[in-house]
C-alpha cells in the first residue's frame, strides 16, 4: 500500500483498536483449561489487548455471546450439540469469529450452515492453533479498520466493513454504506484511487462503475453480481474471469 500521503483525504487511519473478546467453552474442565493456556502462550496474544474468558457451563456461556469476537467451540457438549449452541450464537453475534474444536469430523459439513471460520482437531491443536488463531485475529482487525476519505469538502473516518461498495457516478463516487447513521457519502476521489486503496482489504473491481466489498459479495456471474444487501449490479466482461478467480480465491481464504 501507498504511504498515507499519497492522496489528500484518502488514507487508512492507524487505530490501536478495542479489546478483542475470546471464549473457550467446553465441557471438559481439563481440556478447556489446557486450550485456554495454549491461547495464551502463542506469540500473537497480547494480554492487554485481549480478553479470554473459559467456560465449561454451557447455559451461563449464552450470556457472553453478545460481546464475543471469537469463540472456540467444542460441538459434543454433552446434552446440548454445539452446532445448536452455534445457531444460537448467530442470532446474537453474526459477525464473531468460530472456530469448532473437536474430533467429530462428521460434524464439518454443518459447520457452514453457521458459518463456520475454521475446524481444528483436536488432535492438530498443537500444530494448527499457531495459524488458526492468527488468522480470527486479522479478521478482527480488518473488521476494526477504518479509512480516511475526503466526502463532500470533508475528511471523514469510514468504517471499512461498512463500506458495501463504490459507485462511479461521473465526476463523483458514491459511497454505499450499511451499520451508519448514514446510506451514502460522495467524494471527488477518483475510482481508480478508491481501487489502490482498498484492494488489499477485500474490494474487487468488478466494472469500471463498481468497486465491491467481497464481504458482501454473493455471487458472481458474466451477467452480473448479487449482493447479500439484494442490490444486483453490472459486470465487466473484459475482466469477469479475473474477477472470478480473485473472489474464489478471497472465498477460500474466508472458510476452513
Amino acid at each position: 500500500m501507498k504511504s498515507d500521503g499519497l492522496y489528500k483525504g484518502c488514507k487508512f487511519i492507524s487505530l490501536g483498536g478495542p479489546m478483542v473478546h475470546i471464549l473457550v467453552c467446553d465441557d471438559d474442565p481439563l481440556f478447556a483449561k489446557s486450550m485456554s493456556e495454549k491461547i495464551k502462550n502463542l506469540p500473537t496474544y497480547a494480554p492487554k489487548a485481549i480478553d479470554l474468558k473459559c467456560f465449561c457451563d454451557v447455559e451461563s456461556i449464552e450470556g457472553a455471546f453478545s460481546n464475543c469476537d471469537i469463540l472456540f467451540l467444542d460441538i459434543d457438549l454433552g446434552a446440548k450439540n454445539g452446532i445448536d449452541l452455534a445457531r444460537e450464537l448467530r442470532r446474537y453475534n453474526p459477525d464473531c469469529v468460530l472456530i469448532f474444536v473437536t474430533n467429530f469430523k462428521e460434524f464439518a459439513p454443518e459447520g457452514y450452515e453457521v458459518n463456520a471460520f475454521r475446524y481444528l482437531s483436536k488432535s492438530d491443536i498443537d500444530k494448527k492453533l499457531a495459524s488458526y488463531f492468527t488468522d480470527a485475529l486479522d479478521v478482527c482487525r480488518r473488521r476494526q479498520r477504518k479509512v480516511e476519505i475526503m466526502c463532500e469538502g470533508e475528511s471523514i473516518p469510514i468504517q471499512v466493513q461498512s463500506l458495501v461498495y463504490i459507485e462511479s457516478q461521473g465526476r463523483e463516487q458514491r459511497l454505499h454504506l450499511c451499520g451508519g447513521p448514514r446510506d451514502h457519502l460522495f467524494t471527488r476521489t477518483t475510482m481508480s484511487q478508491l481501487e489502490e486503496l482498498l484492494s488489499s482489504q477485500g474490494f474487487l473491481r468488478i466494472h469500471k462503475g463498481f468497486l465491491v466489498n467481497m464481504y458482501y459479495l454473493q455471487t458472481l456471474q458474466s451477467t452480473g453480481a448479487k449482493l447479500t444487501t439484494g442490490e444486483q449490479l453490472s459486470v465487466g466482461a473484459r475482466s469477469y474471469r479475473a474477477n472470478k478467480q480473485k473472489f474464489i480465491t478471497w472465498q477460500a481464504q474466508q472458510i476452513w
